[in-house]
């Protein structure tokens, strides 16, 4: 597949991406923390589920971890932002209180 980009210099290119190596994971929560030296953030992508020993305990199995520096970081923010606004658009708000979101289901 190929996307337009820009290049530092603002001229266009196309960007080849190759997909074909891509391993899926499902994540329902992700931990975001800064690395030891604050030049990149660290995010653990996790799927969280209810522990079988403990009733009132969640466990965050990490399933994926990627280190990204700030740029790249606020791209991916703004790009999440834009998905999520078009999403909202489409099929109404998305309620993250699960208590007011299986009322309303």
């Amino acid at each position: 597949m190929t996307e337009p980009a820009t290049n530092p210099q603002g001229q266009q290119m196309q960007v080849q991406v190759k997909d074909d190596k891509a391993v899926t994971v499902y994540s329902n929560m992700v931990r975001i923390f800064g690395g030891p030296n604050a030049e990149e953030l660290i995010l653990d992508f996790t799927m969280m589920t209810p522990s079988a020993q403990q009733a009132e305990t969640m466990v965050m199995d990490v399933s994926t971890r990627v280190a990204m520096n700030y740029f790249a970081a606020k791209r991916l923010a703004l790009a999440l932002s834009q998905a999520v606004q078009r999403y909202e658009q489409q099929f109404g708000p998305i309620e993250l209180d699960p208590r007011r979101r299986f009322k309303q289901g």
